[in-house]
């Protein structure tokens, strides 16, 4: 089962357990079935994150393997030059000495390398809650700022203009969506068309709805 299909059972069980417990008449065997219902379909909700969030850190682990895979396999290796020596110098100690140190640092340079190259497990950023972030101006400014007051509702002139003009569709779409919900206990009326009625800038993410009920 899918966290839609699984969100909208949930709902459902919801609203059956509110239309239970609100009835006069109330069985309880009936509000005991809808919220043992919703509980079981709340640890589901609660499994589908888990392994939704399991799974990002899986594929984030294994790409951080895969880059680290790559940077050792791309490491460059110079090779030394070699010293033509003349035949008729013997060789110098000093210079054994020197070539035996400077291969020694090279050996120490490779293993410093390879200790880089180690893998290390960082958590998913998923995996951690959201931090929020105090601003102590917003603070200050949410203390000085008064009380919103309502929206204002239009006049009769104003009434007359916005019924003049062509009605919202998304309105009557997202009102009949929630019309049907059994959470209001019956079929609300049915509404044949809606008008968006404009707001003044200070009440911006008010809506306000002026609606035609059908006959």
């Amino acid at each position: 089962m899918s966290a839609k299909q699984t969100y909208s059972l949930a709902h459902t069980a919801r609203c059956k357990l509110q239309l239970a417990a609100d009835r006069p008449d109330r069985n309880l065997r009936f509000i005991l079935g809808h919220a043992f219902t919703l509980d079981n379909l709340k640890l589901r909700l609660a499994e589908i994150e888990t392994n939704s969030t399991s799974e990002e850190r899986d594929s984030l682990e294994d790409d951080l393997a895969i880059n680290a895979r790559r940077r050792a396999s791309f490491r460059v290796c110079t090779a030394r030059p070699s010293v033509t020596r003349d035949p008729g110098q013997p060789p110098r100690l000093e210079d054994s000495d020197s070539s035996s140190d400077s291969d020694e640092e090279v050996f120490d340079d490779d293993e410093d390398e390879d200790e880089g190259l180690s893998l290390r497990r960082f958590e998913s950023a998923s995996a951690k809650p959201p931090q929020m972030i105090v601003d102590d101006d917003d603070d200050s400014s949410s203390e000085e700022d008064e009380p919103a007051s309502p929206p204002t509702m239009p006049s009769e002139e104003e009434l007359k203009m916005i019924t003049g003009g062509e009605a919202n569709e998304e309105l009557s779409d997202l009102y009949e969506h929630v019309a049907g919900c059994p959470c209001h206990g019956h079929r609300a009326p049915h509404v044949s068309k809606m008008w968006d009625v404009p707001q003044k800038p200070s009440h911006e993410g008010a809506r306000v709805a002026l609606v035609q009920v059908a006959a």
